[in-house]
């Protein structure tokens, strides 16, 4: 039950990485958007370490549903990373009329 909990947290966690993730596309102001970046890559840096522990703890469990949230919570997590890299570039294009 404690690995079950535990990977509902996870993923609960991931979830609001990637929808944080997705407002770094519409911050305004450079300075907002650097910092905002910054607390996302926090974030994400401690999903992984979450998701680590999260693999040690179920390691020989013989749980099919906690195996599965945690395969979601690493594709949330892969999500969430790739989310960034698309709100990092979007908030490095130069602004200007295009032609």
């Amino acid at each position: 039950m404690h690995q079950i909990r535990s990977t509902v947290v996870a993923i609960a966690m991931c979830s609001l990485l990637a929808g944080g993730v997705t407002s770094v596309a519409f911050a305004k102001g450079d300075g907002h958007v650097q910092e905002t970046t910054k607390h996302v890559k926090e974030g994400i840096a401690h999903g992984k370490e979450a998701i680590k522990h999260l693999e040690e703890a179920l390691q020989g469990s013989d749980n099919p549903h906690a195996k599965e949230a945690l395969e979601h919570a690493k594709e949330s997590m892969k999500h969430a990373e790739e989310s960034l890299a698309h709100a990092e570039q979007a908030s490095s294009k130069p602004k200007g009329k295009a032609k």
